[in-house]
């Protein structure tokens, strides 16, 4: 199947605006934008503009690539509060990430949030990384921002979850509303090697009562040499790997693997220009 378009409803797709809307990401994102600075950038799975939108306000010409409708409608609401000359630099698409022609090449092509884990098979992912390598520039960068594995905690839904990987919120919403949200491990599917997840938003009304939305989706997830071998195979040549947002090393005890890599100069690379 090609990426799962989670996030069907128009209301979980706001809750997830709200919750997630302060994350620690977006100076990160700025930052290789301004320094792979080689064209246009392409985010995928680009969801409700939550980067995508500060990147635009920096001047940065941005294609947005999402499967979620209600994502991408999300993301044209809050651009229409944006000035004109902001919306001129975002072209959205609705579509999935497994194999993609957009009919024009970026600079620096980016997949935030773990939203690659979404691929269920390595027919996808291999399809995504190749449909990447077609869609960059000489010399333009590929980001993919992922979940670092635990085997215990990624498969054991009893297993004790760090607070800052698997949670967030409360955070302040409408009309005096908050809203948290967390992820649960339902089932393991070792053979497959992915896991449904479900993700529950809870919100707080005001008078202290509360109410919950849920959704279920497969996550895949993939260990650093699986990805390198990918990234290999799909003609890239890795140049950084990163534990978190800080740019600090990736290590045992890192929560994330942010893979930052470049087109091989080989025949694979070759024959695609």
């Amino acid at each position: 199947m090609d990426d799962y378009s989670a996030y069907q409803s128009a209301e979980v797709a706001e809750l997830y605006d709200a919750v997630y809307a302060g994350w620690n990401d977006i100076g990160f994102w700025e930052t290789l934008a301004r320094e792979a600075d080689e064209g246009p950038l392409l985010e995928l799975a680009c969801g409700t503009g939550r980067i995508l939108v500060p990147l635009a306000r920096a001047g940065h010409e941005v294609t947005g690539l999402d499967v979620s409708p209600r994502m991408i409608e999300r993301c044209r609401e809050k651009l229409q509060a944006e000035p004109p000359e902001v919306q001129a630099r975002v072209t959205l698409v609705e579509g999935g990430m497994a194999s993609f022609d957009l009919g024009r090449r970026f600079g620096h092509i980016y997949v935030p949030f773990g939203s690659f884990h979404h691929l269920q098979t390595a027919d996808e992912q291999l399809g995504c990384l190749e449909s990447c390598a077609e869609h960059l520039l000489p010399g333009g960068t590929l980001v993919l921002d992922l979940i670092n594995p635990d085997p215990v905690r990624s498969t054991d839904p009893a297993a004790e979850q760090p607070d800052n990987a698997m949670s967030a919120g409360p955070v302040d919403w409408t009309e005096g509303r908050q809203v948290s949200s967390w992820a649960t491990v339902l089932e393991y599917h070792p053979a497959q090697q992915y896991n449904d997840v479900q993700v529950t938003y809870e919100v707080t009304e005001p008078n202290g009562s509360t109410w919950t939305r849920a959704e279920t989706f497969p996550i895949r997830f993939v260990f650093r040499y699986e990805v390198e071998h990918l990234l290999a195979r799909a003609g890239f040549v890795i140049t950084a790997l990163y534990g978190d947002y800080d740019r600090s090393p990736f290590a045992d005890e890192s929560l994330g693997m942010i893979l930052v890599a470049k087109r091989s100069a080989g025949p694979r690379a070759a024959e695609s220009s």
